[in-house]
């Protein structure tokens, strides 16, 4: 069966299964270029019919990620006298039958239209979390496991508890909005003078700065619960039309908010640090509720708040579960995945997927295309067979190098085939990095990709961590040789590549390894500020000439700026 999932909001994004299989991902933004884009993804659809050969007459069932039937059900008691829209009783009246026939609620509804000559066409609109669930639970590797799902709103809810154990995916627990971890963070980003449902990144690296002093304050502002977790809605905005998130109390608490692009101060590194340590007290909380409720031991995460890194550390280590995964796009891209497993798997019973890496789903350059680019370009170029060891030799001499190869990511962390590399020891690479390519906040840290055999050699590492969705802290003994990703709290946001996830990117760290003693590099993402991450090898190219990168390295082909500088990089072997 052919299965297409959407998401049509924030992070828009097609995701294609064929037969449980998956074939293709993608958000719109790689395509328009705009970031979080949220126009119908038009362009990621038709990639991922293309890349199966498939036309939209092919697919057999359209997931979407969102249930607008939830939407209908009165928020109000039926006898209250509020008014009843009659569109209610798509959601309503078959909620009211199945619980007469001893059923769980619905968790996906379907709408089938008649097309002409006799097909149909069938939607299925899967609830926002149960979506979430099925991407964190299909794409790991747990027979069965406890579920979390965590993000800002879905419908109406925002947290959801779930036990998972073949096809099966059973809702235990949920948070209804306006209780919200995902709204009380974008609340203090947005507070913070960053711009909420993007800048919490930003927000969780500059909390590391920041010390405990206000934790007390922040803390009043939740309180933990046997059935997760309530806000004191005092505090914030939290209307769905609303324009500020956080409320006059909330000022009054804390002092006036910080305009955007207003220099930063230690008051403000020290609301960041309070609410970031709230929101792992929240998230440990949560964990240690799914682990209970479901009487599981292995933990699968999704929802924007699981992009958390430093929150699913203290999951990791203190709630006392077994073994994690946190999803990849974890955020609401990552429900078309989720919508199209939940309907190729919940409902019509297909077998996952066994193949073990997911990252790699996105838009693919043939090597001739490369080629007929770099050479529009005018760029100067040679074909190399030794593209890792001559990059290798590159980064180990200072250089920043654009690595431009295979699949394109499908998830918001470059993973090895669109990303940024260089040297990872000198403290300085940092600044100079920012400086001449990324242009970003100076607070914010870069991460590391290690060979996954020497994670335990550089870092405190409990587990593999392929995804770059964990922190471990950098070994005392290894500082000076990670020096630029190692953040001021002593963490790194750690990626471990192995030859079967991808083996080019863990061969140049390899090479890098052999030449330096340090078998890890630096990776942030290959784009700049404000940009999304580059797709196709013509955005590399714009971003490369566009800033201060030395050489790019598309495919098996060595890209430099100019003659003098291609010549002098294959002429040195330590250029």
């Amino acid at each position: 069966m052919n299965v297409l999932g959407l998401n049509f909001s924030i992070d828009s994004a097609a995701a294609l299964l064929v037969d449980g299989r998956r074939i293709a991902a993608s958000t719109e933004e790689r395509f328009s270029r705009q970031k979080h884009d949220r126009d119908f993804p038009a362009a990621a659809l038709s990639f991922c019919l293309g890349r199966a050969g498939l036309k939209a007459s092919d697919i057999q069932e359209w997931a979407f990620f969102w249930n607008p039937g939830t939407h209908l059900e009165p928020m109000l008691t039926k006898h209250s006298g509020a008014f009843r829209h009659h569109a209610e009783f798509l959601y309503a009246l078959p909620n009211h039958l199945l619980q007469r026939l001893g059923q769980p609620a619905v968790l996906a509804t379907r709408q089938t239209f008649s097309l002409a000559g006799g097909k149909e066409l069938s939607v299925r609109y899967v609830d926002h979390h149960a979506a979430h669930a099925a991407a964190a639970f299909f794409n790991s590797p747990f027979e069965r496991a406890a579920v979390l799902t965590v993000d800002g709103y879905g419908e109406k809810t925002s947290t959801g508890i779930w036990r998972a154990a073949g096809n099966r995916i059973e809702p235990i627990l949920r948070v209804d909005y306006p209780h919200s971890v995902g709204g009380f963070y974008a609340a203090f980003t947005q507070y913070l003078g960053f711009k909420p449902n993007s800048g919490e990144g930003k927000v969780m690296g500059l909390a590391s700065y920041g010390n405990r002093s206000l934790y007390e304050q922040a803390r009043r502002l939740v309180r933990l619960t046997e059935t997760g977790y309530e806000l004191d809605l005092t505090y914030f905005n939290s209307g769905l039309d609303r324009t500020t998130r956080y409320s006059q109390r909330l000022v009054d608490l804390f002092g006036p908010a910080r305009k955007p692009e207003s220099e930063i101060t230690g008051h403000h590194e020290n609301i960041a640090s309070a609410m970031q340590l709230v929101t792992e007290d929240i998230l440990l909380h949560l964990a240690g509720l799914a682990l209970e409720r479901t009487g599981e031991k292995d933990l699968c995460i999704a929802g924007g708040v699981a992009l958390n890194c430093v929150g699913n550390r203290r999951i990791q280590f203190e709630s006392g579960l077994d073994r994690m995964f946190v999803l990849p796009p974890a955020g609401d891209a990552g429900t078309s995945l989720g919508a199209a497993q939940y309907v190729s798997h919940v409902i019509h019973g297909e077998p996952r997927d066994p193949s073990e890496y997911l990252e790699y789903l996105g838009f693919e350059n043939t090597d001739a295309e490369i080629l007929h680019q770099v050479k529009t370009s005018g760029a100067a170029h040679a074909r190399l067979d030794d593209i890792e060891r001559t990059t290798a030799r590159l980064l180990a001499a200072g250089k920043i190098v654009g690595w431009f190869q295979g699949r394109s990511e499908f998830g918001p962390r470059a993973l090895g085939n669109r990303s940024i590399v260089t040297d990872p020891r000198p403290a300085e690479m940092k600044d100079i990095l920012n400086a001449r390519v990324k242009f970003r906040e100076p607070f914010r840290p870069f991460a590391p990709s290690c060979l996954a055999e020497a994670c335990g050699d550089l870092f405190e590492c409990g587990t593999a961590s392929p995804f770059m969705l964990r922190v471990y802290n950098t070994l005392p003994s290894r500082l000076n040789d990670l020096a630029a990703i190692t953040h001021v709290d002593g963490g790194a946001r750690v990626q471990t590549v192995t030859p079967s996830q991808n083996p080019r990117y863990y061969k140049l760290i390899q090479e890098f390894g052999r030449l330096t003693g340090v078998p890890c590099i630096l990776n942030t993402s290959f784009n700049i500020r404000g940009e999304p991450i580059v797709n196709t090898v013509r955005d590399a190219l714009f971003c490369f000439f566009g800033t201060d990168m030395d050489y790019l390295a598309a495919g098996d082909y060595l890209v430099a700026k100019s003659q003098a500088s291609l010549a002098e990089a294959l002429r040195n072997p330590t250029a």
